[in-house]
């Protein structure tokens, strides 16, 4: 004699079984696109940009003026210096000199700490944006800059 108490249950676990290995089947998932990709790892791929045939005369040198007693770039420091960081990264042979500035007020001490905290904010941005760490120079502050192809930057304080 069967019995039924125990097929039962197995019955009803086979046929939910059956019922479900329709979901177990495995899928190929088809293969993404490399800008579908990049969006998912929130990644912002750039336009490749031509380079700007601008002479370097016409961009050097740039000033970056820098608010009181400040060296952090803001929106409008970081203005002037979108254009010639965008030449600069296309022309990797032309060597980059900061000089740089500071407001006329305190000890020298705190100009010199001041002037050069700015021309690091200044390195660090064109850094930033492709141009190489090691083709950038910061001079002391009150040197005189060198001569010859050169692209000349100016990070200086507001003069009163």
């Amino acid at each position: 004699m069967l019995d039924t108490a125990r097929i039962r249950p197995a019955l009803v676990w086979l046929a939910a079984a059956a019922a479900l290995s329709g979901c177990m089947t495995r899928h190929e998932k088809p293969h993404l696109s490399q800008a579908v990709l990049d969006a998912r790892a929130h990644r912002d791929v750039p336009a490749v940009a031509a380079c700007p045939e601008t002479p370097l005369g016409t961009l050097s040198p740039v000033t970056v003026g820098f608010a009181f007693d400040a060296s952090d770039l803001t929106e409008a420091t970081r203005l002037p210096l979108a254009q010639p960081a965008q030449w600069l990264a296309c022309h990797p042979a032309t060597p980059v000199v900061i000089k740089p500035d500071a407001d006329v007020h305190g000890t020298e001490a705190e100009q010199d700490a001041l002037a050069q905290a700015r021309a690091a904010g200044v390195k660090a941005y064109l850094a930033s944006q492709g141009v190489a760490a090691d083709r950038i120079t910061i001079l002391r502050r009150g040197a005189t800059g060198p001569t010859g192809e050169v692209f000349l930057i100016r990070a200086e304080g507001r003069r009163w």
